[in-house]
């Protein structure tokens, strides 16, 4: 029997643009706890991945099973952010598909994101478990590195696309606000997108992070404080992005510079 699209889920009313490692599973995860709120459950990737994408709007849909009338649907794609995913692209494509969706913006120290991300790829034996980030770093020249570990940082030019478009339909939280004021935090997001920012899930305040290791599992290489001048050589890759990221979003993001 063939659907129709009375039988298919509605497209989304808001998106988790990115970015990867920087707390975009729990606000998804928690949102979807909402009354009022319904979440695909994994990472769709439908406007960065051309083979899903060619298989149109109904296909997208679908991938929204389980949805029960909840009047607010969303979902979660870190990689829409990812410079290798082009953004732009990605932009372009929300905004023909669903030009009044609310997006959200996760935003984590580059440094700390960088480190965030070299732990995942180990654990999925993507990268040695031996790979120090400063070594790998020197060696690969960011637009080289299919991983996209500094890539991945530089906000400023895989927001554009999206500030452009979408204004303030956009909202941008930081992993700081996030780990500090995760209720507050939580409400803003929840108000973004349409639903009753006075509601809270229960554990919220149990904020998870994915990288944080199970009981009993081993450790990674590269989870190990990062020294000052770790980090401030680090730091480099991102410095320029950094400025232009305080110029688009009118935010001071001094705390994310190295203590000299």
């Amino acid at each position: 029997m063939t659907s129709t699209d009375d039988d298919l889920p509605p497209l989304p009313t808001f998106i988790i643009v990115g970015a990867q490692k920087s707390a975009t599973r729990w606000l998804r995860e928690n949102l979807s706890l909402h009354p009022s709120v319904f979440t695909a459950q994994e990472e769709l990737s439908y406007f960065d991945n051309e083979r899903r994408w060619a298989l149109g709007p109904e296909f997208y849909r679908s991938q929204f099973a389980g949805w029960d009338g909840e009047p607010i649907v969303g979902e979660s794609t870190p990689g829409y952010l990812m410079p290798r995913n082009q953004p732009e692209v990605v932009a372009l494509r929300i905004a023909e598909t669903v030009p009044d969706v609310r997006l959200l913006a996760v935003l984590r120290d580059p440094v700390d994101r960088a480190q965030s991300a070299l732990i995942h790829h180990i654990r999925y034996g993507r990268l040695r478990p031996s790979t120090d980030l400063i070594e790998f770093t020197r060696a690969h020249e960011p637009e080289a590195d299919r991983l996209g570990l500094v890539a991945g940082g530089r906000y400023a030019a895989a927001l554009d696309p999206f500030v452009r478009r979408f204004g303030d339909q956009l909202l941008v939280l930081l992993h700081d606000e996030v780990r500090d004021e995760p209720a507050a935090t939580y409400g803003r997001a929840a108000a973004h997108v349409g639903a009753d920012g006075d509601f809270a899930p229960p554990e919220l305040e149990e904020v998870r992070f994915s990288n944080r290791a199970s009981a009993g599992e081993a450790p990674v290489a590269g989870d190990r404080p990062l020294s000052t001048a770790e980090r401030a050589e680090l730091f480099h890759w991102f410095r320029d992005d950094v400025a232009r990221l305080e110029d688009l979003l009118g935010r001071d993001l001094s705390a994310w510079r190295p203590a000299a």
